[in-house]
């Protein structure tokens, strides 16, 4: 449901500002309103002094050192329980800091290297067999370039190139290392290295380029040292790593600094919010109904008789933000509405008719008791793993909970069990509708969840329509009503199921509908009705797919059970469990999406209203960082 907001100003002397701020900071039960934002105060906004804008300064820094410091540990301290003195946090910063932060430039380092030596590595053992015995003279320079098989002609441009000015006293010794690479190892004097940087360079070939510490070493060695350092690395690391945490590990009072600051600034914000005169200041804020008495208490406290809450007038351009607040069980489906938008203020949440109907088509379109056992026992399994760890995902797998517990429902009434393998073993009938044979009543049974489905969805759009008096919503909800209803009419006239007396009603339903639709659209509306009649009936026809869905799931199982009598018993099980097991993950997908598009589109769209914004009381952004 959605709560009802309020709107208050809070109004006191200016002496009180600042711990009517943080009790309500702390409180987290008002949303602040920009002064410039709200008509009904016609003061100027509270600016903050000098005095104020410094102290913002100082802690937006300490928080940032702060930050950086404690992302340098992978297993960041607890907080404190204890109060923290600033400037005590300041003055240890400045002593600890520093070691802190050579510790991390060494690890950084270290991960540097292990990351870009298999790399050196894997280069020179691809061009050691190109390595003469020449590269050990102390007189000889040696530089290895790895090229793309398709541009090795540069090597014979170098060659002319390093020929015109070093006369022959050079060696290119070339080869294929793989399908796509040559490599090739030149050999030059090293009183020639300038000049022969420069002909690299003019040539545009890239030298395989090692670690200043490697440069001067034959390549066989490098290697060898660079391995030996590969070794070492993680030991190296793991004693930085242990370093820094030790060093962490009694700096608690960093953590809570840290949120201390936080809060201290978010308050400093709200400043710039408020209007004031040299003495007052007056605060505009959203506020829950059920909370309005709670404020008012802890105002009157730390207010002492000088602050008072007072309602506002809600203006007409103005619209309060939305809080959703439902059952436990209903709680996991806010999400999935969200997912759209959040819906406007004064309208319908439509969490618990989605709780009602997405597990239910859900279970109508899989239907089968085996696979709703296995998905009951994955979710509850991943619940209990994500209970801790990731409390989000453990509310979302609730869906899939009673999901699965409409999957086996419908299982049992359409006499299913892995497909037809219950009616081989143990004889299992079903007690409602055979999916298999009875394809004709599915299909109908089908639309007549979705006429039920789109009529419920038109009832309340003209229930919210008639609350927000909107008479052209209206008119074209009960217009859309009517032509339904006029539809339903013909169908059954036409199918038997109605005498034919009641043909000429039924046209004369759909065309008070049609004109309804029509009437307040002005001349658009000769085009929009019509189109709205057209859209009506496809709605109703996009149920045909929890028949369809449920029927291609049907044969899937009946073909892996084909497939698993044939040959051997061991290989039938395989055969048998592998297209289960794709019949399930489909039937998981598939049937999740199809109702979350008939949620969205057929049935939302005959009454949800979005376009809300999310109620965010002064204080919760700060405690979530």
């Amino acid at each position: 449901m959605l709560v009802p907001m309020t709107k208050v100003h809070v109004i006191g002397h200016r002496r009180r500002l600042h711990p009517t701020l943080e009790a309500l900071h702390l409180l987290s039960a008002v949303q602040l309103i920009d002064v410039t934002d709200d008509s009904s105060i016609t003061l100027p906004p509270l600016t903050a002094d000098d005095e104020q804008v410094q102290e913002i300064e100082e802690l937006r820094y300490l928080r940032a050192r702060l930050d950086a410091l404690l992302a340098l540990s992978s297993d960041p301290p607890p907080a404190d329980t204890a109060p923290v003195d600033l400037a005590l946090i300041r003055s240890d910063l400045e002593t600890t800091a520093p070691e802190i932060e050579s510790l991390a430039r060494s690890l950084e380092e270290r991960q540097l290297e292990i990351s870009t030596l298999p790399r050196h590595v894997q280069s020179l053992k691809r061009l050691l067999p190109l390595v003469p015995e020449l590269t050990e003279l102390e007189s000889y320079d040696t530089d290895a370039v790895i090229l793309d098989a398709r541009h090795a002609s540069v090597l014979g441009d170098l060659s002319v190139a390093l020929d015109e000015v070093l006369e022959g006293n050079f060696e290119i010794i070339s080869d294929q290392v793989d399908t796509d690479t040559v490599g090739a190892v030149i050999v030059t004097p090293k009183k020639s290295a300038s000049e022969v940087l420069a002909i690299l360079g003019r040539q545009q070939v890239n030298r395989v380029r090692l670690p200043h510490e490697y440069e001067s070493v034959p390549f066989r060695k490098a290697i060898t040292l660079m391995e030996r350092r590969l070794a070492d690395l993680p030991v190296e690391m793991a004693t930085i790593e242990d370093k820094i945490t030790a060093v962490m590990r009694s700096r608690g009072a960093w953590v809570t600094a840290r949120s201390d600051v936080t809060q201290r600034l978010g308050q400093l914000s709200a400043i710039r919010h408020l209007g004031a005169t040299p003495q007052t200041f007056v605060l505009s804020g959203w506020v829950p109904a059920p909370r309005l008495e709670e404020v008012r208490r802890v105002v009157a406290s730390v207010g002492q008789g000088e602050v008072i809450v007072e309602l506002a007038p809600i203006g007409d351009d103005e619209e309060p933000p939305i809080l959703l607040q439902n059952r436990e069980a209903v709680r996991p489906f806010e999400a999935l509405v969200s997912l759209l938008s959040m819906p406007r203020y004064g309208s319908l949440d439509p969490t618990t008719l989605t709780m009602v109907f997405l597990p239910l088509f859900f279970g109508m379109m899989l239907g089968d008791i085996a696979y709703g056992i296995l998905l009951l026992a994955l979710a509850l399994y991943l619940r209990h793993r994500f209970r801790v760890t990731s409390p989000s995902a453990a509310e979302f797998l609730k869906i899939l909970v009673l999901g699965a517990g409409w999957t086996i429902v419908w299982g049992v009434l359409y006499g299913e069990f892995l497909g037809d393998l219950g009616r081989r073993w143990f004889g299992l009938e079903p007690i409602w509708i055979n999916r298999e044979e009875a394809i004709e009543p599915l299909l109908i049974f089908a639309l007549a969840v979705g006429i039920a489905h789109i009529t419920l969805g038109l009832v309340l759009g003209i229930w919210t329509a008639a609350h927000r008096h909107d008479r052209k919503k209206l008119s074209t909800s009960v217009g859309t009503l009517l032509a339904l209803i006029g539809l339903f009419g013909i169908t059954g006239v036409a199918v038997g199921q109605l005498p034919d007396g009641w043909m000429t009603p039924a046209v004369a339903t759909i065309v008070v509908g049609t004109v309804l639709m029509i009437a307040l659209e002005g001349p658009m509306g000769l085009i929009t009705g019509p189109l709205e009649l057209l859209g009506l009936v496809g709605n109703v026809l996009s149920y045909l797919r929890i028949a369809a869905i449920g029927i291609a799931s049907v044969y899937l199982a009946r073909v892996a059970n084909e497939l698993g009598s044939l040959g051997p018993l061991w290989f039938g099980i395989i055969v048998a469990a592998l297209f289960h097991a794709l019949n399930l993950a489909l039937g998981v997908f598939s049937p999740s999406v199809q109702a979350l598009r008939l949620h969205y589109v057929e049935f939302f769209g005959k009454f949800y209203e979005g376009g809300g914004t999310a109620f965010v009381p002064f204080g919760s952004l700060d405690r979530k960082e």
